[in-house]
């Protein structure tokens, strides 16, 4: 490890080491340390004209789907003395000009896969940078004087009350992160990395970042480009397979849904020579996750947590096919976490909320000191400033000191006076052979305080019907948590990180 203070100067020591290897294969392309570094100083001096001085953070936004360009894009933001703010390219535009107002972004790299799109972009004086500028520039080195905490990037998270949330993120946090990645997970110049998440989602900082300062290679299938061409999602699942299988992956890092379409829908087999999979992002149910060990027997597991505010705060190998929930685990380096309710820490056993504290913990949230306020709060157990960041978890710690994670407070709901954990049913509806995927969701009722809505995907057509599964349901439920429709879907919708959309299920519910 270096003593660097910045994320791209952590990385700077590869592209001298590892020059003239290969740091990204896109379909059929490719790009070499020396070419990459040569087009992110390009980037740079494009951008460097652009600041304003008075500015005391240079907010650029990037617009793409992860690709050789938008990587060398976010690596020159950061040496022009930068922050990059990645776009959503699967937001309508209205969305974007939300966050580009939010952010007060004045500059945008752009795709040209985006340009129909950025057509629509109102944010007052805001400045395109294309990439045919980029390859005209004469490349500069980067500004130097970025300081630790300096924000090293925003990444914009759906809001509960449908407004998007910037959260930032330092260099410090983004290196605490990188690092105990890199040593946990033993990456090497040999790795190759599939990159599966968009550059909004956290898991693309090590998907980019810990695959650099190894010297591996950073695998891209553009998924977007594929959804343009009119590929079904058979195709697009089984042609990723494919270029895992073509290019040697051996590390992936996906969420437990990306990670069961693969499996289900793209035939994703041991033929890829993956010796480690992460996920992270929602819970993985048991049975689901037992079948994606028994399908990769020679692959390593680990279920890593922590919501976009927090970066990755713990860790759990998993070294058998589960029978039941998998644990997250306990704290990486420099984290800290306490089990809190009704204002106390919680002793072992006891539910409660999740608050941690540490050097991945972000700064808060772009523009919205009161928000920042609920959530990063004044520690009443110290009798010096301390401050932890409430991650809105429910969880208990094992006397093993791994911790149990139990659901988001709204995913504990409360129906006909029963308190139900939507993941516990799902769990159940998943375990029944031929189900390929399970959801559930809630919508408020005026009489059952709750009512639960289960959405299925079949592994194989006509496997079941909804009335067969309400009955094996009925077999292992008590009658309280079973759900009150049963849909089963031929796919789930999907938000941009990978997760399954759940709300737009649950516009999907009939009324009860």
């Amino acid at each position: 490890m270096t003593d660097a203070y910045t994320l791209h100067d952590w990385v700077a020591p590869a592209f001298r080491a590892h020059a003239g290897s290969t740091a990204i294969v896109q379909e059929g392309k490719s790009i070499t340390y020396a070419q990459l570094d040569e087009l992110a100083n390009r980037v740079s001096a494009v951008l460097q004209p652009l600041r304003d001085p008075a500015e005391t953070t240079f907010f650029v936004g990037v617009s793409s789907t992860v690709t050789i360009e938008s990587i060398a894009a976010v690596l020159g933001v950061l040496r022009a003395g930068g922050c990059y703010v990645p776009l959503d390219v699967s937001s309508p535009p209205a969305r974007l000009n939300g966050v580009l107002e939010d952010a007060r972004i004045r500059v945008v790299i752009v795709d040209p896969l985006a340009y129909p799109e950025h057509a629509q972009l109102k944010a007052p004086g805001l400045q395109r940078v294309s990439w045919q500028q980029v390859l005209e520039a004469a490349p500069k080195p980067p500004v130097p004087g970025a300081m630790h905490d300096d924000l090293a990037y925003v990444l914009y998270t759906s809001g509960s009350t449908g407004v998007p949330k910037g959260v930032m993120l330092t260099h410090r946090n983004a290196l605490t992160f990188t690092r105990w990645m890199a040593k946990e997970f033993q990456l090497t110049a040999k790795d190759r990395v599939a990159s599966r998440s968009p550059l909004n989602f956290d898991f693309s900082v090590f998907d980019i970042f810990d695959t650099l300062w190894a010297g591996g290679r950073i695998l891209i299938k553009d998924l977007r480009r594929a959804v343009i061409e009119g590929q079904s999602p058979e195709a697009r699942h089984g042609d990723y397979v494919a270029m895992l299988e073509r290019e040697g992956a051996t590390v992936l890092y996906a969420t437990p849904s990306g990670l069961t379409v693969l499996r289900e829908k793209g035939g994703l087999s041991a033929k890829a020579p993956l010796r480690l999979i992460l996920y992270a992002g929602e819970p993985f149910p048991p049975a689901l996750l037992s079948r994606l060990m028994q399908t990769l027997p020679g692959t390593k597991v680990a279920n890593i947590y922590g919501p976009t505010e927090t970066n990755i705060i713990t860790c759990y190998w998993v070294n058998e096919p589960p029978t039941e929930a998998v644990p997250i685990g306990k704290e990486v380096d420099d984290t800290e976490i306490i089990v809190v309710a009704d204002g106390k820490r919680c002793a072992d056993g006891e539910v409660g909320e999740l608050w941690c504290r540490g050097g991945t913990v972000c700064v808060g949230y772009l523009g919205k000191p009161e928000l920042t306020a609920q959530r990063w709060v004044d520690s009443p157990f110290h009798r010096f400033p301390v401050k932890y960041w409430r991650t809105g978890d429910l969880g208990k710690r094992r006397p093993d000191g791994n911790i149990v994670y139990l659901g988001r407070n709204d995913d504990m709901v409360k129906s006909r006076g029963y308190r139900i954990e939507l993941g516990e049913l799902e769990s159940k509806l998943s375990a029944i052979d031929g189900v390929a995927q399970a959801v559930v969701v809630h919508r408020p009722h005026e009489k059952y305080g709750a009512t639960l809505h289960a959405f299925a995907l079949l592994a194989r057509p006509g496997a079941w019907t909804a009335e067969q599964l309400e009955a094996q349901l009925k077999t292992a439920l008590p009658s309280y948590m079973l759900p009150a429709e049963i849909r089963i879907l031929e796919r789930f919708p999907y938000t941009s990180t990978g997760k399954v959309d759940k709300q737009s299920l649950a516009k999907e519910c009939r009324a009860v």
